[in-house]
């Protein structure tokens, strides 16, 4: 298979200082708020810009312009209005206080170009610095972690935009003793060594650990850090594996007519030591679930597989739909659970999308949630996608795809990164419960932007759920709160327990709680991502296996980092719409 080669990338160039007949550039700098010329910065810095020129013979006076252009190449701020006497000699220009967060839009570099203006003379020179977000999230181990058989054991996280990375691993909280550390040059992960030479370096079982990044500029100097996790290895009891695995999912016969059924088998192969009964096999076309999903599957020996067909129809608004089987187990590799495979309603077959087969990104979010579930889904935080091609791969070449994307085999180039939308209302503004006339009419918005997916935190700290008949069950209900008294009286409508405290100075809660009619054994929120309209949280309902018994509607509250701006909500799985 031609395995794509991906990889983000940017490639900035600045010009060298320029002259004209009487104007000669001397020099731009960009200093922090001490007066200290610097070559990176926390985009929560101001800076000041400045601009020398020398003017070699009288003439009119000297007007300057400051350009700020971002690591796309965007021009994202410019000022004009300074201006020095046209006589002989130098002349020095500056802007002071600048909040970079006026022109920040993603961690890299940026160019800092100053220009000055004589009459039908202008010059011009540049300066490039770094902006790097002050913040890193760990993403695995997730903290709390126990039992972890990884091997080797992968650390991820989400970058800052440093030039280095500094890991931790220490047997305290406070990181002192330090067990291992090591600097790295910039990937947002890093592999654990089996062997480090070191005894007392080696991770052992029942041990807690806790690990921190540090964001490092050039010069060694930490610009960003994430907070503290811990985690726990397990013993290796044995040489046995589960893994059960979609091996193949393909249409069994031509596709016919937009009324009619579409036939697909799917391959089942258990790859693991041991044999596996009672394992659910579920399939959806489109977002809908084909006829008699679940599918059983009572016995399979270990190397043994089995083909289970499944018929289903083609939603009738839809050119192309998105076939997903995945088997219903938790086994020792979930990334190979699921296979998909994309339909076109004119050819019939795997769907191309396009030239360089694309998939938009509501198809590719699909993919990726399905296929991959939310905790692989993790290690792509930090990306985010209008559009994904793929140069010459076929429908049935996206799984490996997706795989060498978590596995870190590829990696992404290429991408178009969305602009930041603008946020306006207050959060507070959202608080209560989202009506059905609030709907979203179109769920897929093109300019979704900063995608990070919501770690799972301690229960009883920052995460609660449970159930409750408190609400309607024709939809889901949607909260946004953002003060204490909205909090304890929506708290008090779902629980007698005592009132979690959330620190509502800098926290916000997301509530959802489901349709009773959903039968959802429980909510969860993956995401939150921002829009040109806000913020938007991404949450999906899993459903109780038939014939279980679900006590009322499923709830989930949240508390995280609060937003400024609208907040939406957007459901992800069958039967998920679009909230405002």
């Amino acid at each position: 298979m031609r395995r794509p080669l991906l990889w983000l990338g940017l490639i900035l160039w600045a010009p060298p200082a320029s002259h004209a007949a009487n104007l000669t550039a001397q020099g731009v700098s960009v200093l922090d708020s001490g007066g200290n010329a610097r070559a990176s910065f926390s985009n929560s810095e101001a800076l000041t810009l400045r601009f020398q020129v020398n003017n070699s013979a009288a003439g009119p006076a000297i007007d300057f312009k400051f350009h700020v252009t971002d690591p796309g190449g965007t021009e994202r701020l410019l000022h004009e209005g300074n201006q020095a006497p046209g006589t002989p000699g130098l002349a020095q220009t500056q802007i002071s206080g600048v909040a970079i967060a006026r022109f920040y839009t993603t961690p890299g570099s940026y160019i800092f170009r100053g220009e000055a203006v004589q009459g039908a003379e202008t010059v011009s020179q540049s300066a490039q610095f770094v902006v790097a977000s002050p913040n890193i999230t760990l993403i695995y181990p997730p903290n709390g972690a126990t039992g972890l058989l990884d091997s080797p054991l992968i650390f991820r996280w989400i970058g800052s935009g440093a030039s280095q990375y500094r890991f931790t691993v220490s047997r305290n909280a406070g990181l002192y003793p330090v067990v291992y550390q090591t600097i790295n040059s910039g990937e947002t992960f890093y592999s654990y060594p089996l062997d480090t030479g070191n005894p007392l370096e080696q991770l052992v079982p029942q041990q807690i650990y806790y690990w921190k990044i540090e964001g490092l500029d050039a010069a060694g100097n930490t610009i960003s850090e994430s907070g503290v996790n811990n985690f726990t290895l397990g013993a290796q009891a044995s040489s046995q594996s589960r893994n059960v695995m979609v091996t193949s999912l393909e249409l069994s016969a031509p596709l016919q007519g937009p009324d009619q059924p579409v036939n697909f088998k799917a391959v089942v192969q258990n790859a693991g030591s041991s044999a596996e009964s009672n394992i659910g096999l579920k399939f959806s076309l489109g977002g809908i679930n084909g006829q008699d999903s679940p599918k059983q599957i009572v016995l399979l020996a270990a190397g043994e597989q089995k083909e289970t067909p499944f018929t289903a129809f083609m939603p009738s608004d839809q050119e192309s739909s998105l076939a997903v089987a995945c088997v219903d187990i938790f086994d020792d590799n979930l990334t190979d659970n699921c296979k998909t495979r994309l339909i076109s309603r004119g050819s019939g077959d795997a769907a191309s999308g396009g030239a360089g087969g694309k998939l938009s990104y509501d198809e590719l979010w699909a993919e990726l949630l399905k296929k991959l579930g939310p905790d692989a889904l993790k290690a792509l935080e930090g990306y985010t996608f209008e559009t994904i091609e793929c140069p010459g791969c076929s429908g049935s070449e996206l799984s490996d795809f997706l795989n060498a994307l978590i596995t870190g085999d590829a990696s992404l180039a290429g991408a178009s990164i969305a602009e930041t939308g603008a946020v306006s209302a207050d959060a507070s503004s959202q608080t209560g419960e989202r009506s059905d006339s609030e709907t979203a009419a179109d769920a897929g918005d093109s300019t979704e932007v900063d995608l990070s997916v919501l770690q799972p935190s301690s229960r009883g700290q920052t995460e609660w759920s449970g159930y409750t008949t408190a609400f309607s069950d024709r939809s889901d209900s949607t909260f946004v709160i953002t003060d204490k008294k909205a909090w304890k009286k929506l708290w008090q409508s779902v629980s007698e327990s005592e009132l979690p405290e959330v620190d509502f100075g800098k926290k916000m809660v997301l509530g959802i709680v489901s349709a009773a009619r959903d039968r959802a054994e429980t909510v969860r929120i993956l995401s939150k991502r921002r829009t040109e309209e806000g913020v938007t949280v991404d949450y999906y309902c899993i459903q109780a296996a038939k014939g279980k018994e679900i006590p009322a509607a499923a709830y989930m509250f949240k508390a995280v980092d609060r937003e400024i701006g609208k907040v939406g909500f957007r459901r992800l799985d069958v039967g998920g719409g679009a909230k405002r």
